[in-house]
């Protein structure tokens, strides 16, 4: 069944296809036109391996009791159907999530869902209304999209500049004014039924958000989930790939009609909920959730499933067997852990720059270095020391990335380096985090390496 990324994420690809951003009005002169860049990451072998190393272990929860009291409502049908088309998605192997699909793929799949909500016949008040806002909200998606794929698109940046230089040429100023205005009223009529989608996605995700507060009535009573639940997380960094992974374990007996809350806490105080269901997890059975910092559409964040710098996850778990509540801190030794299991291949080539006297201006002392091992490495500080029989100086220089086989210089200032090292400490941080990479390179200064 269809959920909420889904509905997200193929309604922006639709926009994508469609959608150009005209700055100010077209005249003699076209401004440059700005395109959605709307390509999805691959996802990332790394952050499996990183999850697949061990479960998080620092989960924490309040003083609740040893077992839960298992539910003696019984749990409606309905709520079953409203979760699995809304619920946020959980796989047993992060493989299986999709990253594009054909957009009559996904329409037919909405229509589905539509489909299934309009079967909802309940008597509990919220779920109803719930259903009826989802399906609301699905209906105007379709509308737009099928709106989107109809109306005629603005010609893009390379036909509009050739047009105004065809019309420059023959004098025919009005004409490329003329074409400037058509342009931008195609461009105004698609925006409006964008603008429109995003308000019924919004709709969708509030629905989703209110999941949990039907699930607490038809659930158990909350415990302790100590040697039943393991979770571990991974944030994307550097060359991990740009989604956030969570990992859920279920180590006790199987459980159904399962809603799960995570609560994503940033270090700024920022918070994220997303909702999943699922309707059966085997014992001894790994689920992984895909969080997506999202993209960026007409000066809104749309398909935002995570938050910048994640400091601690609170995981809520309701079924009519079992509920737990507990909270996983991520951003300290758990995200160390990560950060340095990302930089174990970590190395470096380095080149020691010796001292050269130059007609207009000298060579100061110093080094380079060449990233190897990993593919990227985000915002750093690298602190260098130069070393010799009792003298050190340091210096230190800040680089927002750092590519492999990229080649940095760290040249020390006039006169600041009065001699040769026959050794250089490198020390490595990174925001965020307390791991430091370190590393010592011996320098042959005969040879300059």
């Amino acid at each position: 069944m269809i959920r909420l990324q889904v509905i997200q994420k193929y309604s922006l690809i639709m926009m994508g296809r469609s959608m150009l951003q005209l700055s100010g009005r077209l005249s003699c002169s076209i401004e440059r036109t700005v395109c959605l860049n709307l390509l999805l990451v691959v996802v990332s072998t790394l952050p499996m391996a990183l999850l697949l190393s061990g479960c998080g272990n620092n989960a924490s929860q309040g003083n609740l009791p040893k077992y839960s009291t298992p539910s003696s409502t019984p749990f409606p049908a309905e709520y079953r159907v409203l979760a699995q088309n809304l619920g946020m998605e959980l796989k047993s192997d992060p493989d299986q999530f999709q990253n594009d699909r054909e957009i009559s793929d996904v329409m037919a799949e909405l229509q589905s869902v539509l489909l299934d909500l309009r079967e909802i016949k309940s008597n509990d008040k919220e779920i109803t209304f719930l259903s009826d806002q989802a399906r609301d909200a699905i209906t105007v998606i379709l509308q737009r999209l099928d709106n989107v794929n109809s109306l005629p698109k603005p010609p893009d940046a390379g036909t509009l500049i050739v047009g105004s230089i065809l019309d420059g040429l023959v004098g025919n100023f009005e004409g490329s004014h003329h074409r400037g205005l058509e342009a931008e009223a195609k461009q105004n009529a698609l925006n409006a039924e964008i603008q429109s989608m995003i308000a019924a996605l919004d709709k969708v995700d509030a629905s989703l958000q209110l999941l949990p507060k039907i699930a607490e009535k038809y659930s158990a009573t909350l415990s302790d989930s100590t040697g039943r639940i393991k979770v571990d997380f991974n944030e994307a960094w550097g060359a991990s790939g740009s989604d956030d992974w969570l990992l859920l374990q279920n180590r006790g007996e199987t459980l159904e009609d399962c809603t799960i809350l995570v609560q994503l806490t940033g270090a700024k105080g920022d918070i994220r909920k997303n909702v999943h269901f699922l309707k059966t997890w085997p014992t001894d059975t790994s689920m992984w959730g895909r969080y997506q910092t999202g993209k960026e559409v007409l000066g809104r964040t749309v398909e935002k499933t995570t938050v910048t710098n994640v400091k601690k996850l609170d995981i809520t778990i309701y079924s009519p067997q079992f509920a737990t509540q507990f909270q996983y801190v991520y951003q300290g030794a758990e995200k160390d852990k990560d950060i340095a299991q990302i930089c174990k291949d970590l190395s470096f080539q380095g080149s020691y720059q010796p001292y050269q006297a130059g007609i207009v201006w000298d060579t100061q002392r110093g080094v380079q270095l060449t990233l190897n091992g990993v593919s990227l490495l985000p915002q750093c500080r690298v602190d260098v020391s130069f070393l010799k029989e009792g003298q050190s100086k340091t210096w230190f220089w800040k680089h927002d990335s750092w590519m492999k086989g990229e080649i940095k210089h760290f040249s020390t200032p006039e006169g600041g380096l009065d001699f040769d090292p026959d050794r250089i400490d490198f020390e490595i941080s990174f925001p965020h985090t307390n791991y430091k990479y370190k590393t010592t390179l011996n320098v042959d200064t005969e040879s300059g390496k």
